[in-house]
């Protein structure tokens, strides 16, 4: 049985499992298990709203939540991701290029699931960058070369998704442009 220790963090110290010791909250290792947490929680709302029909995007979610938290893991010291990893995310990209592919900046908007997605995929981007933060500050040397790449991969897997998904229940994306506001009108179209 899950049993929490409350006040603990009152000082502003927390156990940080990469370094297996208590550091400040505001360390990069402790921002990058809460952008982490983050991330998976957002794939776990985006699954949450996906509408009915679309099972192997659901499946695909599944496993991606379970990938992030298997990045957790290895952060944690276990060998939890392989190349295999990479090539199963480069398939996935693959396939939901096939689906829908953008021509031009998209304004990300939709079915819920899709604006979830959306986010799910801005979360992933700064999870990777604070990974390149703690990487650059020396905190990450003895993790291995795959978890950079599967970040990357996620966040483009996550765009893709978007995409599809708004493209299976039939939803015209919407192409930003740089008209002023009051000339603006929003397009279904591709950019000129």
């Amino acid at each position: 049985m899950f049993k929490k220790n409350l006040g603990q963090g009152d000082t502003g110290d927390t156990y940080c499992i990469i370094q297996k010791k208590y550091v400040r909250k505001s360390h990069v290792l402790i921002e990058l298990v809460g952008t982490l947490d983050e991330a998976e929680s957002s794939v776990g709302l985006a699954l949450s709203l996906l509408p009915d029909g679309l099972e192997s995007v659901r499946s695909d979610l599944l496993w991606l939540q379970n990938l992030l938290f298997r990045i957790g893991f290895t952060l944690g010291g276990r060998k939890c991701l392989t190349e295999d990893d990479v090539k199963v995310l480069e398939d996935m990209i693959k396939r939901y290029q096939e689906k829908a592919s953008p021509r031009g900046f998209l304004l990300h908007i939709g079915h819920p699931s899709s604006s979830a997605l959306s986010l799910a995929r801005t979360i992933v981007r700064r999870l990777e960058r604070v990974f390149v933060k703690a990487l650059d500050e020396g905190y990450l040397l003895e993790h291995e070369s795959t978890m950079l790449p599967v970040i990357n991969r996620i966040s483009d897997v996550l765009y893709l998704m978007e995409l599809a998904v708004n493209v299976s229940i039939g939803v015209e994306p919407v192409y930003a442009n740089c008209s002023s506001p009051r000339e603006q009108s929003f397009s279904q179209r591709d950019p000129q």
